[in-house]
C-alpha cells in the first residue's frame, strides 16, 4: 500500500486568492459549472458517487473507494490505526477472507502495487483499483470489493496480529535522518496544530498492542456513507454504473449515533518561525521558507483566474531560480517555488533550496532577495509575455488529449474535488476560459500577489543538515538578523536577457531517403538515409499530441581509457547544462518558451544516445535540436564551472546516508572494484574532470551518425516527416566507422559471497541477494526468466509478508542481458529488521528449491499468462512501450514478429518451462548476499 507521510507541496491546484482580477464583478461570482460528462451525485445514505465514460485505456475500469477519514481523526489510544485499518482491508472481508482478495485478483490479471493500491493520509484514505472492462464478472466482483471494504471488512483476530509485523515493517522502513528532522520540524511548522501530533504511520506501541476493539472502533465510527465517495472511471455504461453504485453502496446505513467529523485547523501565527534540524546521516542540506495563506475554496469563475494568476506567479519565479542555478558559483544546487494545498484550512507558497552544507546563510539570503525583488519591483513584461506562451501551450496540449486522456487522470480529479471541493469543469471549459481571458490579464495582477503571499506572519523557515564536526550551523537568531538585513538592503530590478528568435538561421544542405521498408509484423517503416543512419518509423494514434524520440549508438564510455572516466562519465550532463548551439541554457529556455518540445544526451558505458520529445507542431524544432547537437555542440566554460561547483555540494555529503553508503558499496561488490563502474564520486574523482577533454569525446560520440539507429514513434504522417528527416538526419555528418563498444571486464565475484556493510543507527537492513550466470542469451529463455522474477515476487509477497509478517514490500528482477557479456540474473531486494536477515533469506531460496524441486501450481501458471496477457493489452497502446520495445528489438537484433512471438511466449509458460528456468540459471551454492546492518550490532 502507497504510503504519504505528507503532501506539503502540492503545485499548482485549485487555492486561490481574492482579486477577481480582469473579470467584471457578476463574471467573477459566477459559479463555476460542473462537466458535463461526468455524472456526480449522491445516494439517499450520503455516499458520494462520479461515474464518467472514457475509453484510455481501452477495455479498462479505475475505481476508487474514498473515505475522509485519515490519521488527524485518531484518539489517543489509536495513533497509526487509520492507517492499519487500510492494511486490514486486504486481509479478510465477508466475501474475500483472509487474503483471498488479492488471490483472486491476481487471478484475473490484476497485480497487488499497480492495479490495486490504497494511502492514508492525515485527512483521507484512499483505496484504488484497476480492472478489466471485458469481463461482466470480474467488474461485477470490483463493485463487491469496494462494497466490502466500505462496510465489510472482517478483522479476523490471527489475521490482525500477523499485519502488526507488516505494519511496524512499514513504519521501520520510514526511520532515518528525514524522519527524525521532520519529527524535529513539524511541531513548529505545524504550530498549534492536532496534524503535528497525528503523523499517519503512527507509534510503534500502538500498533503493536492496540486492542482489537481498539482498531475497528475507528472503522465502525469513520468508515460511513456519508464520508465516503465512490469513483469509476472508463470502459463504461454511466447507466448501469449508477445502477451497480446503488446495489452495492445503498443499504450501507449510517451509525445510529454519529461521531462527529471535526475540522481541525492550523492556527495562525503572528511572526516568523524558525525549526533547524541536524542530523548526522542526512545527505543533503534544505532551506526552505513556508509562507501559509487561509484557503479559499475555488468555486467561481474568479476563483479560476486567481488560480492562473498564482501559476504564472510561480512559473517565472521558478525561471528566476533556474537561470540564478546556472551562475558560475551558484547560490544553491538546486531551487524551486510552489503553491498549493497545506493542511485543511492552508495553502501554503514555498520557496525551498537545495544548498552545499556551509551554504544555508547564502541559500537562505537569495531566496528571501528573490522574494523582496518581486515586492520591490515585481516581473518585467518580458517574463510575462513569455509565461504566458507557455499557459496557454500547457492548456492546449491536455485539450488536444481531451479525448486520449488516462482515466486515472480524471479519477484523480474527482478524488480532489471530494476532499478539497476542487473544481471539475472540465478540459474544454478550461481551455477555453484561458484562451479567452489570458490575453486580458495584466501583468500588475500578477505582481500584486507577491505582498499577498510574502509575509512575516505565518512564515515558517526550515533548515536541514548534516550534523558533522567543524560544521556550524546559523542558530534562529541569526537566521532571523540575516533575513532582516537582506530584506533591508539594496535590491536592484532584475533585467531579463532575451534570447534570439530562431533557433537554426540556415537549414542544412538535405540528404536523401535511399530505401524504405514496410516492417508490417510491428507497423513501422524502416528507412535507410543517405548518410548512412536508420530511422524507425511508427506512426501511432494513442495521443493526439505526442511525438517520442530515441537515438542510440554502441559505444559510449567503453571506447575511452580510464584516465578519461571521469571526462567520459560527465561528459554529455556538462553538455546538457550548457545549451545548444549559439545558445545557453538559460537562454535556450527562453527561446523554447511556450513549444512543447525537449531533448537530452547520454553516453552511458556501452552507448551513447538521445531522447525527446515533441508535439507534432514542434517535431521541426525537435529535429533542429538533434541536428544541432550533433554538429554544434556548446562549450561554455560558465557552465561548465557551475556544473563541477554543484555536483561537488550534491556528492559532498551523500554517503553520510546509510542506504546510500550501502548500494554504493553493493557497486563496488558486485563489481568487484573495478575503477570503470560507475560508483558516488569522491571529490578528487569530480576534479579530475577537464571541459576540453569532456567536450572531445561528446564530439566524438556524436560524430558519426551511420553508426545511430533513430527511433520515432506517435501523432505524425509518414509523407510528411520524410523531408524533416532528409534535411536535418540525413544531413548530419557520417565517419561510417562502424564503432561498437568494448568490454571493459567488469564482472561480479563467483561463488557464494556473504557480505555485511554496518552503517545507521536505525534498527533497519536492506538485504539484496543476487544470483549471475553467464549463458548464451536467448529470447525466450529472457522472457522466462522475467516471468519466473515476477512469480517469485508475488510467492514472496504471500510467504514473506502475508505469512511470515517480516517485510513490507519487495523486489525480484530477473531476465537475460547481453551487454557486455551474455548473462542470466536474478535479484532479491527486501528491507526488514536485522533480527530476520537469516530466516527472510533462508525462505526466499527454498522457495527457489521448491520451484527446482516440484514447478509451481497450476492456479500460479495461470495467474502469470493472466498478468502478462492483461499488460500487453495496455502496453500495446502506449507510445512509452513501443519506443522501448523498438530500441530492444534493434538493439538486440530480436525478431519483428513481436507480437505473434510474444502471444506464443505466454502460452508456453508452464509448470516445466518455470521449472527448467529455475534449475538452468540458479545456482544456489552460487550467490552474492550484501545486507545493510546498524553499527551497533558490529
Amino acid at each position: 500500500m502507497k504510503f504519504y507521510l505528507l503532501k506539503f507541496l502540492v503545485a499548482i491546484t485549485m487555492i486561490m486568492a481574492t482579486s477577481a482580477a480582469s473579470l467584471s464583478q457578476n463574471q467573477s461570482s459566477q459559479i463555476l459549472p460542473v462537466d458535463s460528462l461526468v455524472r456526480k451525485g449522491k445516494l439517499s445514505n450520503g455516499l458520494t458517487y462520479y461515474i464518467r465514460k472514457n475509453s484510455k485505456p481501452e477495455d479498462r475500469i479505475e475505481m476508487r473507494l474514498v473515505v475522509k477519514a485519515g490519521s488527524v481523526l485518531e484518539d489517543n489510544d489509536q495513533q497509526g490505526l487509520a492507517h492499519f485499518v487500510e492494511h486490514m482491508c486486504f486481509n479478510g472481508t465477508k466475501h474475500f477472507p483472509k487474503n483471498k482478495l488479492v488471490e483472486y485478483l491476481q487471478s484475473v490479471g490484476v497485480q497487488f502495487g499497480p492495479d490495486i493500491n490504497a494511502y492514508t493520509s492525515f485527512d483521507e484514505t484512499v483505496y484504488m483499483l484497476t480492472l478489466p472492462a471485458d469481463s461482466p464478472k470480474i467488474v461485477d466482483n470490483g463493485y463487491l470489493v469496494m462494497g466490502d471494504w466500505a462496510h465489510n471488512v472482517t478483522f479476523d483476530t490471527t489475521e490482525i496480529n500477523k499485519e502488526r509485523g507488516v505494519v511496524l515493517e512499514e513504519w521501520r522502513l520510514g526511520r532515518g535522518a528525514f524522519q527524525r528532522m521532520r519529527d524535529k520540524n513539524l511541531p513548529v511548522l505545524l504550530k498549534g496544530s492536532r496534524y503535528a501530533e497525528r503523523l499517519p504511520i503512527g507509534k510503534k506501541d500502538v500498533i503493536e498492542h492496540a486492542s482489537y476493539a481498539t482498531i475497528k472502533r475507528f472503522y465502525n465510527e469513520w468508515y460511513r456513507p456519508d464520508l465516503m465517495a465512490f469513483i469509476i472511471v472508463g470502459d463504461i455504461n454511466p447507466d448501469s454504473a449508477e445502477a451497480k453504485i446503488k446495489q452495492y453502496f445503498g443499504w450501507i446505513k449510517n451509525p445510529v449515533k454519529e461521531r462527529k467529523r471535526v475540522e481541525y485547523t492550523i492556527p495562525n501565527q503572528d511572526s516568523t518561525l524558525v525549526t533547524i534540524a541536524t542530523d548526522k546521516e542526512s545527505p543533503v542540506t534544505v532551506v526552505s521558507i513556508y509562507d501559509k495563506t487561509e484557503s479559499i475554496e475555488p468555486k467561481t469563475y474568479g476563483d479560476y483566474l486567481n488560480m492562473i494568476l498564482h501559476n504564472m506567479f510561480t512559473g517565472m519565479l521558478n525561471e528566476r531560480l533556474s537561470e540564478l542555478k546556472n551562475l558560475p558559483r551558484p547560490p544553491f544546487i538546486n531551487a524551486g517555488s510552489y503553491y498549493g494545498d497545506f493542511l485543511d484550512n492552508k495553502s501554503v507558497f514555498v520557496t525551498t533550496a537545495l544548498v552545499s552544507d556551509t551554504g544555508i546563510d547564502k541559500g537562505l539570503q537569495t531566496l528571501v532577495t528573490e522574494d523582496e525583488r518581486l515586492k520591490l519591483y515585481g516581473f518585467t513584461e518580458s517574463e510575462f509575455d513569455r509565461y504566458k506562451k507557455i499557459l496557454l501551450n500547457q492548456y492546449e496540449r491536455y485539450y488536444k488529449e481531451r479525448d486520449k486522456t488516462e482515466s486515472s487522470s480524471f479519477a484523480d480529479e474527482y478524488i480532489r474535488n471530494f476532499l478539497k471541493d476542487e473544481p471539475i469543469p472540465g478540459i474544454t471549459f478550461e481551455y477555453n476560459y484561458v484562451k479567452d481571458n489570458l490575453p486580458d490579464i495584466k501583468l500588475a495582477e500578477v505582481n500584486t500577489l507577491s505582498d499577498k503571499l510574502i509575509k512575516t506572519a505565518n512564515r515558517v523557515i526550515v533548515v536541514n543538515a548534516p550534523a558533522k564536526a567543524g560544521l556550524n550551523i546559523p542558530d534562529s537568531s541569526e537566521l532571523l538578523a540575516l533575513v532582516e538585513k537582506t530584506q533591508t538592503s539594496k535590491i536592484s530590478p532584475y533585467i531579463d536577457k532575451t534570447a534570439g528568435s530562431q533557433l537554426m538561421a540556415v537549414k542544412p544542405e538535405n540528404g536523401r531517403v535511399l530505401i524504405s521498408m514496410k516492417k508490417s509484423d510491428i507497423d513501422a517503416v524502416e528507412l535507410k538515409l543517405s548518410n548512412g543512419a536508420k530511422v524507425i518509423l511508427k506512426p501511432t494514434d494513442f495521443k493526439n499530441d505526442e511525438i517520442l524520440f530515441r537515438a542510440e549508438s554502441p559505444g559510449g564510455q567503453s571506447l575511452y581509457p580510464l584516465e578519461d572516466k571521469m571526462s567520459a562519465a560527465n561528459a554529455s550532463a556538462i553538455e546538457n547544462a550548457s545549451g545548444l548551439g549559439d545558445y545557453s541554457k538559460t537562454e535556450l529556455t527562453k527561446l523554447l518558451a511556450g513549444k512543447t518540445v525537449g531533448l537530452s544526451s547520454w553516453i552511458g558505458l556501452y552507448n551513447e544516445g538521445l531522447s525527446g520529445n515533441a508535439a507534432p507542431r514542434d517535431l521541426e524544432t525537435l529535429m533542429q535540436m538533434i541536428y544541432l547537437e550533433f554538429t554544434a555542440p556548446r562549450k561554455d566554460d560558465t557552465a561548465f564551472v557551475s556544473y563541477i561547483n554543484r555536483i561537488k555540494a550534491y556528492y559532498k555529503n551523500v554517503l553520510a546516508d546509510p542506504t546510500q553508503y550501502f548500494f554504493n558499496r553493493y557497486q563496488q561488490i558486485m563489481t568487484q572494484n573495478n575503477p570503470r563502474a560507475n560508483t558516488i564520486p569522491t571529490e578528487k574523482e569530480i576534479d579530475m574532470i577537464n571541459l576540453d577533454r569532456a567536450y572531445k569525446i561528446f564530439k566524438e560520440s556524436f560524430s558519426d551518425a551511420s553508426n545511430f539507429t533513430f527511433f520515432f514513434v506517435g501523432s505524425f504522417n509518414i509523407d510528411s516527416i520524410k523531408p524533416l528527416l532528409e534535411t536535418y538526419i540525413a544531413s548530419l555528418p557520417s565517419l561510417k566507422k562502424n564503432e561498437t563498444w568494448k568490454d571493459l571486464g567488469i564482472r561480479p565475484p563467483s561463488g557464494k559471497v556473504d557480505e555485511k556493510i554496518y552503517r545507521g543507527e536505525d534498527p533497519k537492513s536492506i538485504v539484496i541477494i543476487n544470483f549471475v550466470k553467464e549463458a548464451p542469451w536467448n529470447e525466450k529463455d529472457d522472457f522466462m526468466l522475467s516471468i519466473f522474477g515476477s512469480l517469485l515476487n508475488r510467492k514472496y509477497i504471500e510467504i514473506l509478508r502475508e505469512q511470515m509478517s517480516e517485510i513490507y514490500g519487495i523486489q525480484t528482477d530477473a531476465g537475460m542481458e547481453k551487454i557486455p557479456y551474455d548473462r542470466a540474473h536474478l535479484k532479491i531486494l527486501f528491507p526488514c529488521s536485522p533480527d530476520n536477515i537469516d530466516s527472510l533469506t533462508v525462505a526466499a531460496i527454498n522457495e527457489i528449491k521448491r520451484i527446482q524441486n516440484e514447478g509451481v501450481s497450476a492456479e500460479d501458471i495461470e495467474a502469470a499468462k493472466e498478468i502478462q496477457r492483461r499488460a500487453m493489452e495496455v502496453n500495446l497502446m502506449e507510445n512509452s512501450y513501443w519506443i522501448g520495445t523498438l530500441l530492444d528489438i534493434y538493439t538486440n537484433n530480436k525478431s519483428l514478429d513481436i507480437l505473434t512471438k510474444y502471444k506464443q511466449l505466454i502460452d508456453d509458460i508452464s509448470s516445466d518451462e518455470l521449472k527448467r528456468i529455475a534449475n538452468q540459471y540458479i545456482n544456489l551454492n552460487d550467490y552474492i548476499r550484501v545486507a545493510l546492518m546498524p553499527e551497533q550490532q558490529k
